[in-house]
């Protein structure tokens, strides 16, 4: 099969089974247990720099669904004792976000090794999100012990599932490269990586839970993208003539070529 008659197949097959997605009922099971509280675009990437993007910062929000191990209490007191010591000191200029960024990727400097870079670089990402996701229900105003309940949190859930997410991250990056050679490519929304476990119900699930539409774009890479739509809702069946009929056009447009 040649390169265009490869790349026809790949947004046909694409297309026919995100269409397929109407008639299921999807669960986050099937995008891998993805931990995302809000997606504005997903596409997927095929050959060429696909496997480039298979890196450990593009994993946390797959590894995080699959990561929860509980928190310790000794992690909890001894990371409250010392943030409110700091944070007493000057009350006004303490910052939730910034106290757990610094103690969790403290933390990091010392689980990873030295030279293990996508170690570090996978757990200092896994500290950002962590932290964003626990002090963004703090208010700046608060007082400095609610300030390190947030802080420590992060921090904390970071340190609890460090062995798990870094065996997870090396794990995904496997299916990552594994996909990236298939027919349909590797899914990625907002940058994340989706250890897709069932195209067709991942994708029933990006639609009910994040309103995702799908357009079908060909051109010298092909490839499927959905992108947030607010007041607007595309069903995906509605997209499989446009995929075809976009992938003919490609076919023309070369033979006069």
């Amino acid at each position: 099969m040649n390169r265009l008659a490869s790349r026809i197949a790949i947004v046909t097959f694409a297309t026919l089974s995100l269409a397929s997605a109407v008639a299921s009922a999807g669960t986050r099971a099937d995008c891998g247990n993805i931990e995302l509280t809000a997606i504005g675009e997903c596409h997927f990437e095929f050959e060429g720099g696909c496997k480039a993007q298979c890196e450990p910062v593009r994993f946390q929000a797959a590894c995080d669904g699959q990561c929860n191990a509980e928190v310790s209490v000794e992690c909890n007191v001894d990371c409250q004792a010392s943030c409110e010591a700091d944070c007493q000191v000057q009350p006004a200029a303490f910052a939730c976000n910034a106290s757990c960024r610094a103690d969790c990727q403290a933390n990091v400097q010392v689980l990873c090794e030295p030279d293990d870079q996508e170690c570090i670089t996978y757990c200092q990402a896994d500290c950002n999100a962590n932290c964003d996701a626990s002090c963004s229900a703090v208010p700046p105003q608060a007082d400095c012990q609610a300030q390190c309940q947030g802080s420590c949190g992060g921090s904390c859930e970071t340190e609890a599932n460090f062995d798990c997410s870094v065996d997870c991250s090396a794990d995904i990056r496997g299916g990552c490269e594994v996909d990236c050679d298939e027919p349909t490519g590797a899914l990625f929304c907002d940058g994340q990586y989706i250890a897709v476990q069932d195209l067709p119900g991942c994708a029933a699930y990006l639609i009910d839970n994040f309103q995702i539409d799908v357009k079908v774009d060909v051109n010298a890479s092909a490839s499927a993208t959905c992108a947030a739509a607010p007041g607007e809702h595309v069903g995906w069946a509605a997209l499989l003539p446009l995929g075809l009929a976009a992938a003919a056009s490609v076919a023309r447009r070369r033979r006069r070529a």
